[in-house]
């Protein structure tokens, strides 16, 4: 298991975001997609932590054409980071 912290920036409503969100991970992310945290920071900005099967796989669901289409529409700009415990 992977677990990530994602930094999203996009112009649509944080609303709109969250539904996608919501509907993209119901859609796409089964078996990927282990669980995940949605937090708003502002209108346009949210931080989400996920726990994912394989961080490969999770950057394919990224790379959809539903995905890339979207980021495009709603300026999304995501900065994934892998979260790794210290030895």
């Amino acid at each position: 298991m992977e677990k990530l912290f994602i930094v999203c920036t996009f112009d649509c409503s944080f609303e709109y975001y969250e539904e996608t969100i919501e509907k993209f991970v119901k859609e796409y992310g089964d078996g990927v997609v282990i669980n995940y945290d949605l937090n708003k920071i502002n209108d346009h900005k949210s931080h989400s932590f996920y726990n994912v099967t394989s961080l490969e796989a999770f950057i394919e669901i990224l790379d959809t054409p539903f995905a890339r289409e979207w980021d495009k529409t709603n300026n999304c700009k995501d900065i994934v980071y892998k979260l790794e415990r210290p030895l």
